[in-house]
């Protein structure tokens, strides 16, 4: 059988099974008009109930009381709802943006990991057994970069995650303000800068005999409850810092000279761990070249690919940093609630006691489009519409566990496998 041949057998074999998976998951699903999870409703309801409350009272007034001189002229609502369109419209056209925007950004940082990931693999060679111990933690660092930055862009720091501390070498302390721990080189213990990604050959056996290890069945858990486990966050400045994530006290040598130009060092230095992850790839590859492991063309394009990932990190860290301006918020709100209270006393002449069942109507509408861009303005959180960054980074996982267990690392028979 020819590769066309297997072709053709492959496409007879998996086709039916995946149409009919698709089609059982339709039929099971409600219709988008009748859905709750993931809509706007929860959010709106309570506001909606005020506004029914209030309107019922308006129209008790009218109608029970009689006190027609609540009812007012309709002159003036339909220029107020064209402004007030305008305002909703710009709100949820720019949270769409954003949105846009992170998945937009999202898939480059994808794409440079898958890259770095296959160039790293293929192109340096293993001549030792700590060349193999050190690229492969070098591939770990490539998917603890994608993770670090779904945790970091949700504002939870430190590494002591399930999902992100067995990726990283062990005695690992990220970079914080909080110095209480001494570089153990004076110890005579520390790895130097070039040997940022050399194991600890005591500690790291068992972790570099497998990738990583995984709940048997894989993590089946959504962004949803998929929050971190086993988790103490750490923010930067904070004295304890250091403490969740030290595992033996170890870190880079520091520099070797100090000269009078040497900014002075004021305690309140930082780093994200996403960053940091991207200066110790970086110190990898200067490492490799230097031991001529890897020329000066092949080192300039993972270079580009990190300096890709670390735009892609900026991008991100601007979507989230740069909320829509209070003041705008603030006045959508405030007008479309203003408009909400005004709109009974023009409608109650006319429509009597379906008034009450119009105001619902109206507010779900106008509320639901504000909360829609509320909801959607910052995308990499945990609400139902936000994007699933867990399900993409367990795929990234899955690609990588591939490629180290199933993909040979030389071009010799690549092809016969």
């Amino acid at each position: 059988m020819d590769v066309m041949d297997e072709y053709k057998q492959f496409i007879h074999d998996s086709r039916p099974a995946h149409y009919t998976r698709r089609w059982v998951r339709k039929m099971k699903s409600y219709p988008d008009h009748l859905r709750i999870q993931g809509s706007v409703i929860p959010t709106i309801t309570p506001l909606i109930i005020l506004i029914a409350i209030y309107t019922y009272f308006i129209g008790v007034m009218y109608i029970s009381w009689g006190w027609e001189h609540v009812a007012i002229s309709n002159s003036v609502v339909p220029a107020l709802s064209v402004v007030l369109g305008l305002l909703l419209a710009f709100r949820a056209n720019t949270s769409y943006a954003r949105y846009y925007e992170g998945r937009q950004l999202w898939q480059d940082l994808t794409s440079n990991v898958r890259n770095l990931a296959r160039l790293i693999w293929v192109s340096i060679p293993e001549r030792t057994q700590n060349d193999h111990l050190e690229k492969m933690r070098c591939m770990k660092l490539v998917l603890a970069f994608a993770i670090a930055t779904k945790h970091y862009l949700r504002r939870e720091y430190g590494i002591d995650y399930y999902d992100l501390d067995y990726l990283l070498p062990p005695n690992w302390v990220p970079a914080t303000a909080d110095d209480q721990l001494l570089d153990s080189d004076d110890n005579g213990g520390a790895h130097g800068g070039d040997d940022a990604l050399v194991p600890d050959h005591h500690q790291d056996h068992h972790q570099e005999e497998h990738l990583m290890e995984t709940n048997e069945g894989g993590d089946k858990r959504t962004d949803i409850d998929n929050r971190p486990i086993s988790v103490t966050p750490t923010v930067a400045g904070s004295s304890n810092a250091s403490n969740s994530s030290v595992k033996s006290g170890k870190r880079m040598k520091k520099k070797k000279f100090i000269s009078e130009e040497d900014l002075p060092d004021e305690g309140i230095a930082d780093m994200s761990l996403p960053l940091e992850i991207i200066f110790r790839m970086s110190l990898y590859m200067q490492q490799a070249k230097t031991t001529g492991k890897v020329d000066d063309t092949f080192s300039n394009v993972i270079i580009n690919h990190l300096n890709n990932l670390n735009d892609c990190l900026a991008s991100m860290e601007r979507i989230v940093n740069t909320p829509i301006p209070a003041v705008y918020v603030i006045h959508l709100k405030q007008s479309l609630a203003l408009y909400l209270l005004a709109i009974p006393f023009t409608l109650i002449s006319e429509l009597k006691w379906w008034v009450v069942p119009t105001l619902i109507l109206a507010s779900f509408t106008l509320f639901g489009i504000d909360a829609i861009g509320a909801q959607i303005d910052n995308p990499f959180g945990y609400n139902n519409n936000d994007l699933p960054l867990n399900t993409f980074c367990d795929s990234l996982r899955k690609e990588i566990e591939f490629i180290v267990y199933h993909l040979p690392c030389e071009a010799e028979n690549a092809l016969m496998i």
